[in-house]
């Protein structure tokens, strides 16, 4: 396997599942990508995919090298990148975050990015989706909660947040909505066990609207976990694996754990009431 487009040609036949959409994602003729396919074929003594109703199956000698090669031209892509690397170069940066970090850091971070480049900016909210973007790489770089995920995806947590009730406690309970967090999950049960939400929302500024009637679980930022909280999370940047070292994703990173600590310093004042025993 000494040509290095073979290699590109393999990652996207195991992604896609089909010639005709690799060589889509790679501007090249679906008869490179299969005739390319053939060579590989013959040089690894290995069918690699085999075809079914659903596209085409990686075998599992396939399956076995996939995550090397992909690492390896990661590597090779970062070391071809240049040394002084310089944000100005970059045409577009895209980032999910859960909706409350986009209230809180969202207008800083583009200021500081358009301080640096004029590359265009999508900042949107964490969806179901955005883990498979972060791995077609469509999407640089989420902030999101630390959880167990395949080893595709790097985490670097951030800081850790204890979760209290906020607003009016005689009030109706209100479930907010995090993509990703607490769609079927109920964490509100471990605060107010024969509690059940009937109002569902997942819109932070309505939220806000709403506390002056009616209760929410809010979570504090705190650099570890408290354990006189019952319910603590951590929050993390999440981006693919093989992108980690990559200089823009560094850069982005460092951008937004600036903003993050700054936002954790503002809160410290504003510790919430310690839940009683």
């Amino acid at each position: 396997m000494q040509d290095l487009n073979a290699l590109h040609v393999f990652v996207a036949l195991f992604d896609t599942k089909s010639t005709q959409k690799a060589a889509k994602k790679l501007g090249r003729s679906q008869s490179y990508v299969s005739k390319t396919l053939a060579q590989l074929r013959e040089e690894l003594a290995d069918p690699l995919f085999i075809r079914s109703r659903n596209g085409l199956i990686p075998t599992s000698y396939a399956s076995s090298i996939e995550r090397k090669l992909r690492g390896a031209l990661e590597q090779v892509s970062i070391s071809l990148e240049p040394e002084d690397f310089n944000p100005r170069n970059i045409e577009r940066i895209c980032i999910h975050m859960v909706e409350p970090y986009i209230v809180h850091i969202g207008k800083k971070l583009i200021d500081r990015i358009r301080q640096e480049t004029d590359a265009m900016i999508i900042l949107r909210h964490w969806t179901r989706n955005s883990e498979q973007l972060l791995l077609d790489e469509d999407v640089d770089i989420g902030l999101h909660i630390l959880s167990d995920k395949p080893q595709d995806f790097y985490q670097k947590k951030l800081h850790s947040s204890a979760g209290y009730l906020r607003g009016n406690s005689d009030g109706e309970y209100v479930k907010f909505i995090v993509a990703g967090v607490n769609e079927y999950k109920n964490f509100y049960h471990h605060l107010l066990p024969d509690t059940e939400a009937n109002i569902i929302i997942d819109n932070h500024a309505l939220m806000e609207q709403l506390m002056d009637n009616y209760c929410t679980l809010s979570y504090y930022p705190m650099e570890e976990p408290d354990p006189r909280f019952k319910i603590n999370i951590d929050a993390a940047l999440i981006t693919k694996s093989t992108r980690r070292y990559s200089h823009k994703i560094q850069w982005i990173s460092k951008l937004i754990t600036e903003l993050v600590d700054d936002f954790l310093e503002s809160k410290k004042p504003l510790y919430p009431p310690v839940p009683e025993n």
